[in-house]
């Protein structure tokens, strides 16, 4: 049975108290209010956020208006509750709904952007880390109490995400497959249709590559289970933690050209489809999906998710090495400089990182195996994650932009190639936590019990064996005895 539905044994009768389940934990609550102060002081977009010159001063009197009223909500929930307990735990989310509306405004924002610049060079807003942030911070304060109406929500909102991420990420996927090979479709029968085949065969598989795990998480999302619900949690978290080190450290204009601000699926990989989806997902069934793993019991859970995170880990590692064959051979028929040796490099670490996790979805599963080893590899996996994203900066030649009076203050670099990108960076902090995960559970888990050998005792000394009872024979039968005939008379 389920951990999380599981009956309670009756105790002895208490004074009346609210349910476990409509009492959120201190610990989300510090967590939710502390997302939503740190959604606050990162950027939403490229041209909005503390510290980025041309801020509308209105636009950030908006932001902290409903960052306040969403750090309310836990409080007066709290305080509602206790004025009346085992009733719904006050006016969460009228108090938290501004905030999502305004999340929603800046993603429709990033989109009509991306569909007004497409193609003319201009970036588009995108969706920065406050907005992904902050949104997971709202949706934990925004929890709803009570517990009969909450998962019928919470599977509706579930599914809702699902499939719009699904259908957002394949539009602006196709919408940026269009505008990369609008101006070669045309000359394929020219005299240079096989530059124009092999630029848009480029163009396709970079398409798919990007698409494959919005995709592939969308369905972790819209199955549903435990084990999913588990996965999407920890993507969604290391989602979180890779934008936010993306913006604050000095290497995340290297690592990702738009310094962690998320642009549509198929610009630079993955894009704001799906990181709004695995956020707000982590939001709405991170507390109850972590409860449950950290339940007893839940190295089956945990196994299972483990597995659907690094299915994903190998999916993105090997389409990343199929493209670095193909940009070989596009050097090659369109005659460009390059450096054979450096995706070479770059193609080593993506078949390597494919190969480790791959052996482990395959093994995984197997009980046999043993918990240390486990973790070990899962420690090469996460090595080899991170050893890409080192590789994918240094191996890159740099050049100096023609005007350097044009660099922007918030993205681009000075790489001639951008390699890396967002989602590299959330697969490597995910591989962190699924180590970290397997390590703190190997720790927990109860040490085997010495076997004892039972105490030996004195064999008896064999029973010697019984005589055989003695034969008695029979005595002979005894001759019949024949009656005399009485005495006659003789008289």
């Amino acid at each position: 049975m389920d951990e999380m539905t599981r009956p309670e044994t009756p105790a002895t009768p208490r004074a009346p108290q609210a349910p476990p389940a409509a009492a959120p934990s201190r610990g989300r609550e510090a967590l939710a209010a502390a997302l939503l102060v740190v959604g606050l002081l990162l950027p939403w977009n490229i041209h909005t956020g503390v510290g980025i010159a041309g801020t509308r001063g209105w636009v950030m009197a908006v932001l902290v208006v409903v960052t306040l009223s969403a750090l309310a909500a836990p409080a007066i929930g709290e305080l509602a509750r206790r004025r009346s307990p085992g009733e719904p735990a006050g006016p969460r989310l009228p108090l938290c709904a501004p905030y999502l509306l305004v999340v929603a405004a800046f993603t429709i924002t990033a989109i009509i952007g991306a569909l007004r610049h497409g193609g003319d060079g201009v970036a588009a807003p995108g969706v920065g880390p406050g907005a992904l942030v902050g949104l997971a911070g709202a949706l934990l304060a925004a929890h709803p109490a009570a517990p009969g109406g909450a998962n019928t929500r919470t599977a509706q909102a579930r599914t809702l995400l699902g499939w719009a991420s699904i259908l957002l990420g394949v539009l602006a996927a196709l919408v940026n497959l269009y505008l990369r090979t609008r101006y070669v479709v045309g000359g394929f029968s020219g005299p240079a249709g096989g530059a124009n085949i092999m630029t848009a065969v480029t163009a396709l598989l970079y398409t798919l590559v990007a698409l494959a795990p919005v995709l592939l998480v969308g369905r972790w999302i819209l199955v549903g289970t435990r084990a999913h619900r588990l996965a999407t949690t920890l993507l969604g978290g290391a989602t979180l933690v890779a934008v936010a080190l993306l913006w604050l450290l000095p290497v995340g204009r290297d690592l990702d050209a738009f310094h962690g601000i998320a642009q549509n699926t198929g610009t630079a990989g993955v894009g704001y489809e799906g990181y709004l989806a695995w956020v707000a997902v982590a939001g709405l069934v991170g507390a109850a999906a972590l409860r449950a793993a950290s339940a007893t019991g839940s190295d089956a859970l945990w196994r299972a998710a483990t597995r659907a995170c690094l299915i994903l880990i190998a999916v993105w590692c090997g389409g990343t090495a199929v493209l670095r064959i193909v940009g070989v051979i596009l050097n090659g028929v369109l005659a460009l400089p390059a450096l054979p040796y450096n995706n070479t490099a770059l193609m080593a670490f993506d078949v390597l990182t494919a190969v480790a996790a791959g052996w482990l979805v395959l093994n995984s599963g197997n009980r046999a195996t043993p918990r240390a080893v486990t973790t070990l590899l899962l420690g090469v996996v996460a090595a080899l994650t991170v050893c890409r994203l080192i590789v994918g900066v240094a191996l890159v030649p740099r050049s100096m932009p023609l005007n350097p009076d044009a660099i922007n203050a918030v993205y681009g670099n000075d790489l001639s190639q951008q390699i890396t990108g967002i989602i590299d960076v959330v697969l490597a902090v995910l591989a962190l936590m699924l180590l970290a995960a397997a390590f703190l559970r190997q720790l927990r888990a109860p040490a085997p019990r010495p076997t004892q050998a039972a105490p030996t005792r004195p064999a008896r000394p064999a029973a010697e064996p019984a005589a055989p009872a003695p034969r008695i024979a029979a005595a002979p039968p005894k001759a019949p005895r024949i009656a005399a005939p009485p005495p006659r008379d003789q008289s």
